[in-house]
């Protein structure tokens, strides 16, 4: 529902673009980088749903992405685009598909201190899960030699349906509505490479229906301090973070949560290898019954080979966790892939998958499927070096 004023409000953003430099009125040089991606993907999944028993279906994927700024992230504005969109055996399944447009705009207020705007539009379609959401997100950073103070403002409206795969169900009658205050501030401090910081997050989530399907109120408060270290060392880089999460229900329907959350990222190259490995706990929301959050925790391995400028080849080890609170069920899914890559120059790229994977559903049979594809990407390059914009122009 969100998505129908997404030509509107891209149309509008256009139209500031273009007249933004001319009501300027002041010399400027500005530089704008605007890339693009287009592709297609075709192949088969044998099981595209992970049910015991399912036929597979053949699967065709177009995508395409944009980024553009003009200006820099301190003081410009620009936008993100991607959409998704995966159809399959129309007597099987409906399309799935992944749209996100987000408006930015960042504004120098002094000399160290900056303010930035976006306005995200997102619109999720799978077999199992609906989702559309519009976020508005306001960021302030101030600069003060090797340190660095920020703070967050967000606000979220959501509908949220989700498919009950445990009990075989369906599709809620109508969509939960939710609306999410929240805010954080933060310091961080950084020499060279190496950045450390602090922050804590709080919100308020409203199920603006008042109650759920069952009758119960999902409304609920978090809390959410956070720790983070980055750093870089002869090439290799590592980030963490460890968040401990605490939920909060006011009206005691739901039992409180306790969780600590985190991130761990990792990449070394060496020569012509590339070592990324990455772990995360993260929680969204779910309109299951008997649970509010869905406790998420990945785990990731990839080993790339570039052989040389145009040939590169792939193995992902992937693990990941779906824990819904209060429901005592989970969704486990493994999988293993190889991902080949040629360059055809002119910024073309062929590319070949084929995955292997496991899905275990509580209460439910383990099912495996398999995911071969070929695919054609063309990457574009709209971008202009910094130029002067007189007045008048």
């Amino acid at each position: 529902m969100f998505m129908r004023p997404i030509s509107s409000v891209f149309a509008l953003f256009c139209i500031a673009v273009g007249a933004f430099p001319a009501a300027a009125g002041e010399d400027a040089t500005e530089t704008v980088t605007s890339t693009a991606v287009v592709g297609l993907r075709g192949g088969l999944d044998s099981s595209p749903t992970n049910s015991k028993g399912e036929k597979g279906s053949p699967t065709l994927t177009g995508f395409a992405s944009w980024n553009y700024l003009r200006g820099t992230l301190q003081d410009g504005y620009g936008l993100d685009l991607l959409l998704v969109d995966t159809q399959y055996d129309p007597r099987q399944l409906a399309a799935s598909r992944s749209h996100a447009l987000t408006l930015k705009h960042a504004t120098a207020i002094g000399e160290n201190l900056t303010l930035q705007s976006s306005l995200a539009i997102e619109n999720e379609q799978t077999w199992s899960r609906r989702r559309n959401a519009l976020t508005w997100r306001e960021r302030l950073n101030l600069s003060l030699g090797s340190f660095r103070l920020f703070a967050n403002a967000e606000a979220r409206l959501a509908a949220l349906n989700e498919r009950n795969v445990f009990a075989d169900g369906d599709f809620l009658p109508q969509d939960e509505n939710l609306a999410t205050l929240g805010i954080t501030p933060g310091i961080a401090w950084r020499q060279g490479e190496t950045e450390i910081g602090v922050s804590f997050t709080t919100s308020s989530t409203r199920f603006t229906n008042g109650i759920d399907y069952l009758g119960m109120r999902r409304d609920n408060y978090r809390l959410q301090p956070n720790l983070f270290v980055s750093t870089a060392l002869k090439g290799a880089t590592f980030e963490v973070s460890l968040s401990p999460l605490q939920i909060v229900f006011p009206d005691k329907e739901f039992e409180n949560e306790k969780k600590l959350l985190y991130t761990a990222k990792l990449r070394v190259p060496y020569e012509w290898l590339t070592l990324d490995l990455s772990s995360g706990r993260t929680v969204e929301d779910t309109t299951l019954p008997f649970a509010v959050v869905n406790l998420v925790t990945q785990h990731e391995g990839k080993l790339t080979a570039r052989f040389n400028d145009t040939n590169a080849l792939s193995l992902t080890v992937r693990q990941k966790l779906e824990d819904y609170l209060g429901l005592d069920s989970t969704t486990r899914t493994s999988s293993i892939g190889l991902d080949y890559a040629r360059g055809l120059g002119n910024g073309m790229t062929a590319t070949a998958s084929a995955a292997w994977r496991k899905t275990k559903d509580t209460g439910l049979e383990a099912v495996p499927a398999f995911v071969v594809q070929l695919g054609l990407q063309k990457q574009l390059d709209f971008s202009e070096p910094g130029k002067a914009a007189k007045k008048g122009s």
